[in-house]
């Protein structure tokens, strides 16, 4: 099973991702949760934040996850895929894969802005880089309420699991 969370910077994939990784852990053992800031760290960083090195760091992601569950691991992902070429890939070489977009109005994140992004007006997908709105996506959640409500989204994220009936590894 692949459940990947996506969506521009700040909007609550990692959130709303780990939650719904604490929950499963319990009763799945071979589940892990990928987030895309801790992947680019594996790295060392050694991919800036332009559209060219985001779509290949989308493109390690991708071949990360594909090996992952190759080895019967579920994966949890929090990264976004800025460009349509990775958001298609992503749909085609996962098993068992659901995909849910999250989106915010650009004043709540930029007021949720913990981690400074909003405020270097460098590299920000949507505002200054092409960012592709995913089309393709099994559930879309607006995230422009509290987190304890945008929390309660994970209910909806296991109502399509059951619905589109997807396995755990």
């Amino acid at each position: 099973m692949i459940v990947w969370f996506k969506g521009i910077s700040g909007v609550g994939k990692s959130t709303l991702g780990y939650h719904f990784y604490k929950i499963k852990k319990k009763k799945i053992k071979n589940l892990v949760h990928l987030d895309g800031d801790m992947f680019r760290k594996l790295f060392k960083n050694d991919l800036g934040y332009n559209l060219k090195d985001r779509n290949k760091n989308a493109g390690r992601i991708c071949a990360f996850v594909k090996f992952l569950q190759s080895q019967k691991i579920n994966v949890i992902v929090t990264a976004n895929l800025t460009s349509k070429k990775y958001q298609n890939l992503s749909k085609k070489i996962f098993n068992n894969y659901l995909s849910v977009f999250i989106e915010s109005k650009l004043s709540n994140l930029k007021i949720r802005d913990k981690k400074k992004i909003y405020k270097s007006k460098k590299n920000i997908e949507g505002l200054n880089i092409k960012y592709d709105k995913p089309k393709n996506f099994d559930l879309y959640i607006k995230n422009d309420t509290t987190k304890k409500k945008f929390l309660k989204n994970i209910q909806l994220v296991e109502k399509l699991i059951k619905k589109k009936k997807i396995v755990y590894d």
